[in-house]
């Protein structure tokens, strides 16, 4: 079998047959215009996702049952361009094996964040310590004092699909959109910082209870999709203030919730605000997550 190295998902840039093994991150039964039913694939592996196809000739509901997902499977078939010349690259499958645990080296399937985490980290850190507002600073030393949170939120992934979707995506995007606002706020200086900074390293907390994941696979998890990470990002703010019993004034609670719960930009553009960004804090966290989380998500898509 060749070797899994010439086949990263990043390295399919071009017409040509595929013997190689993926991860099924998802499946779904769909219908062609011809009436008949086939297998659509995400498929992934240590350097990105990728489409695959299958039309099967027996029956397609029969064989979508047999497959595990989350599963590492040998896929032969062929790497295909459509539109022609667009660089939009899928497989379309011949076929395909459950591959058992000593058939692979799990590494060319985990997914990780390739910047260093502990540079990161010390990001975060700096900027909480750099802070002069005590009811924000002692808000975020609640959060990142608890070891329990730091191990969840240094390893968890930003996204199912669109962007940062690998494990330490999460600390990935926080501190991209961390470092994009305090460039905003060399430019607009009358910005509160400390209160775009807090709402820069919470605004996708929420993230924590929305996704169910382990080395090969994320998942929205049921609560993710009932309630939605800027809800829960909220609520874990509130909680972490009663907790501590932080007396924060009720302007600053505020305004930080607000944030958090504008980010997404306004309502009508259906992105998932709750409310539209009002105050100019909450403008320019908007503008810094959808920057950082646009030109990755297109960043990997080009790589």
């Amino acid at each position: 079998m060749p070797k899994k190295e010439e086949f990263f998902v990043e390295n399919l840039n071009r017409v040509r047959r595929i013997n190689t093994s993926f991860v099924i991150a998802d499946k779904t039964l769909k219908t062609a215009r011809n009436g008949k039913d086939y297998i659509e694939f995400s498929l992934t592996d240590k350097t990105g996702e990728i489409t695959g196809r299958m039309f099967p000739n027996r029956d397609a509901g029969d064989l979508y049952d047999s497959i595990v997902k989350k599963s590492i499977y040998n896929i032969e078939g062929s790497v295909d361009e459509f539109p022609r010349n667009s660089g939009n690259f899928s497989i379309k499958i011949d076929s395909f094996q459950k591959m058992g645990e000593a058939d692979y080296d799990l590494d060319d399937y985990t997914r990780t964040s390739q910047k260093d985490q502990k540079e990161m980290i010390r990001e975060i850190n700096s900027t909480i310590r750099e802070l002069k507002n005590p009811y924000l600073k002692d808000l975020l030393m609640a959060f990142f004092g608890d070891e329990r949170f730091t191990e969840e939120f240094y390893n968890a992934p930003s996204a199912k699909i669109h962007h940062h979707n690998y494990l330490g995506g999460l600390l990935e995007h926080t501190v991209e959109v961390l470092l994009i606002c305090k460039k905003a706020s060399d430019i607009f200086p009358q910005l509160d910082q400390d209160l775009l900074y807090t709402g820069a390293i919470l605004h996708d907390i929420g993230k924590l209870k929305s996704y169910d994941y382990d080395l090969v696979s994320i998942d929205i998890s049921s609560k993710g999709r009932l309630l939605d990470h800027l809800f829960i990002s909220c609520d874990m703010v509130n909680e972490k203030i009663r907790d501590n019993e932080i007396e924060m004034p009720d302007d600053l609670q505020t305004n930080l919730l607000h944030i958090l719960l504008s980010h997404h930009g306004d309502v009508i553009n259906g992105w998932g605000s709750p409310v539209s960004p009002q105050t100019p804090e909450a403008v320019a966290l908007h503008h810094a997550d959808n920057l950082d989380a646009k030109v990755r998500g297109m960043i990997q898509r080009t790589k």
